[in-house]
């Protein structure tokens, strides 16, 4: 295709950019770099109203060559539905912006609620695995507060991956703090999710016993009242049925109002 040279003033932003934070960092050695050898991979544009053209894919790099004072930017025109537009500019940002996790996730989404795309569709338009896909999507189940907290904290996918083994949004929160505070790296959270659960469950087996002590304490109290009622009454019965998750117990005690005369 034919790549022509457009004035950056002329170029509208991408409103359908998936990423959402620029680091300056990254900007700035991105500046750095075309200030000295120029924008090497052409931004994609089309269209727009009043000779302007709509930036389809190429964000990052149309703000480094802005800040590195460059009056235009190569690019390729294309023709394109505005629907059209919005998933090519998904695809192509997902494939060549440096992305964090979080956005690539969000785009993946996007490009399954407003496209229509299954995991397999999205995994060969960008040339990864399925897997991969769908295991970046299943962060986002992780409430916005975790989300922010992790981008906020420099925090990595697989720390990410790891709270997900968690239900709890308050131990979630606890988690993420000692992270930070302790400077966790992943391995170290599993293992501290891991003590977590091993905490609970011991928690949940000395709850279960004192249960279990109660319904024996129960039991027994029955059973002695039972056997005041088999003093007078030996045609009294107590029947135990055990009904798995609970046990039935019924006292049966005939009903003596024969008149004596």
């Amino acid at each position: 295709m034919k790549v022509v040279q457009i004035p950056v003033s002329m170029i509208i932003a991408n409103p359908e950019q998936p990423r959402k934070i620029f680091k300056d960092s990254e900007l700035e050695e991105l500046t750095r770099s075309i200030s000295e050898y120029g924008v090497l991979q052409p931004l994609i544009v089309k269209r727009a109203e009043g000779r302007r053209f709509t930036l389809v894919a190429g964000e990052r790099r149309l703000r480094a060559a802005s800040l590195a004072g460059l009056k235009t930017v190569p690019a390729i025109v294309r023709e394109l539905q505005d629907r059209e537009a919005a998933l090519i500019a998904l695809v192509e940002n997902v494939q060549r912006e440096n992305l964090n996790f979080l956005e690539e996730a969000k785009a993946y989404k996007k490009l399954m609620e407003d496209f229509g795309l299954t995991q397999g569709d999205i995994a060969k338009r960008v040339s990864k695995q399925q897997s991969t896909i769908s295991n970046k999507i299943r962060i986002l189940s992780l409430p916005e507060d975790i989300q922010t907290a992790i981008i906020e904290n420099n925090l990595t996918e697989r720390h990410a991956r790891a709270l997900l083994k968690l239900s709890s949004q308050e131990d979630r929160k606890k988690v993420i703090e000692r992270i930070v505070s302790n400077g966790l790296n992943v391995k170290q959270t599993e293992k501290l999710i891991e003590d977590i659960f091993q905490s609970k469950e011991k928690a949940d087996r000395n709850r279960r016993k004192i249960n279990y002590i109660s319904y024996k304490i129960y039991l027994n109290t029955i059973r002695k009242a039972f056997n005041q009622v088999k003093d007078v009454e030996k045609n009294a019965r107590l029947i135990e049925n055990d009904k798995g998750e609970f046990l039935e117990v019924k006292i049966i005690i005939p009903k003596n109002d024969r008149c004596f005369t």
